[in-house]
């Protein structure tokens, strides 16, 4: 491959200029072409000679790229390479297991304070990262805007109702997920995804940076609904969470979209150090389940498979019935006239509509650890589970999608 790259970018030589007179070795018989402008007849190589040279020069080039396969990565180099493309869904899951197993550190952690400054980490750096140039090129499709907004802070959270009944053990499980159901759309999986699928990117940006900042509003709104119709937890303070919502989740939004916007080299410096924030945001949500699960282990709240696979079992339900009502609802909908637009418009549509942010959930859940009691880290495991098999299903779907689309067929139908 070397061989090949140099002998495609060397600089070529210029040809030796030939004699006016023809030379004539012994034994050999030249053959002439006729110049214009010139008394006399300029050697033409022989054929064969021609035909031997380039295949002795060729030779060795070959070989060279025969011999240069890629090697294979090693077990050590997948297994990075998996870590760092799944580092969410493999620190969510590792800090469960860890608070679970070894709450001291969790408890102490969580006695010191670090769940809201973990918190506020969080949407700090979400607010750093949020890409708002694109998304203002989204306001022309107020219908999708109009639809994605309505199905995320106001259809789904409905649901709810229905899901804080289901006989799951214990109630704090179902609950959860019914805290899950009134979240707004992801911080990223669904641009991602939606970018992935060859989805309108703008769309799916504004859709993400408005539902997260109109569901501080909303969010007290649904779960007094919703927690009002639980039993035993009627004293929830929408007003109380609504205040704290607006200092742990909005103002450090605010504070990173404004840091990037006002502070010189602020967005170079963001561009270069995405992988970095990504990690520490990351780092940063990891905590705070760590935290809940050690409390509740530390209570003695006991955790067996059976709750956990009703949780996941339920998690995956809601995430399909999301997807399948989207995209039946949307099929009627016209977003564009342009048929290319209309499907691009379509899947960010159907992808936020149908996705739910852990990041506000445990922010949330955090909030009502005065209500829940040692309970809380029941009801972060389902919205650890949800966050999880949503990603999966939604992935699993723009693969089908794409694989279609390359077959030629309606990709959403």
């Amino acid at each position: 491959m070397l061989a090949l790259w140099a002998a495609a970018t060397a600089t070529p030589r210029a040809p030796p200029r030939a004699s006016l007179q023809p030379s004539r070795g012994p034994g050999t018989h030249a053959s002439h072409s006729w110049v214009p402008g010139h008394g006399a007849c300029r050697p033409r190589p022989p054929a064969r000679r021609l035909a031997v040279a380039a295949a002795a020069a060729a030779t060795p080039t070959v070989a060279a790229a025969a011999g240069s396969e890629p090697a294979q990565p090693s077990l050590l180099q997948r297994i990075g390479t998996f870590l760092a493309t799944n580092y969410l869904p493999c620190g969510l899951l590792t800090s469960v297991v860890l608070g679970w197993c070894l709450p001291a550190a969790g408890t102490a952690a969580a006695a010191a304070g670090a769940g809201p400054a973990a918190t506020i980490g969080i949407f700090f750096i979400s607010g750093l990262l949020l890409q708002r140039g694109e998304s203002l090129a989204a306001l022309r499709s107020t219908v999708a805007v109009a639809y994605g907004l309505t199905t995320v802070l106001l259809l789904t959270p409905l649901l709810a109702l229905a899901i804080v009944r289901l006989p799951l053990q214990p109630p704090e499980v179902a609950l959860g997920l019914a805290i899950f159901c009134c979240m707004p759309t992801t911080l990223s999986a669904n641009v991602m995804l939606t970018t992935a699928s060859g989805g309108n990117t703008a769309v799916a940006l504004l859709l993400t940076i408005a539902s997260n900042t109109l569901a501080v509003f909303t969010i007290p709104v649904m779960l007094s609904l919703v927690l009002g119709s639980a039993a035993g937890l009627t004293s929830f303070n929408a007003m109380e969470l609504f205040r704290n919502l607006v200092t742990a989740v909005l103002l450090p939004l605010m504070a990173g979209a404004a840091t990037q916007a006002l502070v010189p080299g602020a967005q170079f410096w963001k561009r270069d150090h995405r992988k970095l924030l990504n990690y520490l945001s990351g780092a940063c949500l990891c905590t705070v389940p760590w935290m809940q699960a050690s409390k509740a282990s530390a209570a003695g709240l006991p955790l067996s498979p059976g709750m956990v696979v009703s949780a996941a079992a339920s998690a995956v339900g809601l995430h399909a019935l999301l997807l399948a009502a989207n995209l039946a609802v949307t099929r009627l909908v016209r977003f564009n006239g342009d048929p290319a637009q209309q499907l691009a418009i379509r899947k960010a549509v159907v992808l936020a509509s149908s996705m739910k942010t852990i990041p506000v959930a445990v922010a949330v859940i955090t909030q009502l650890s005065s209500v829940l009691g040692p309970g809380v880290g029941f009801a972060v495991l389902p919205c650890v589970l949800a966050h999880l098999l949503q990603t999966m299903l939604a992935s699993a779907l723009v693969g089908r999608w794409n694989r279609r689309e390359a077959a030629g067929l309606p990709p959403l139908d």
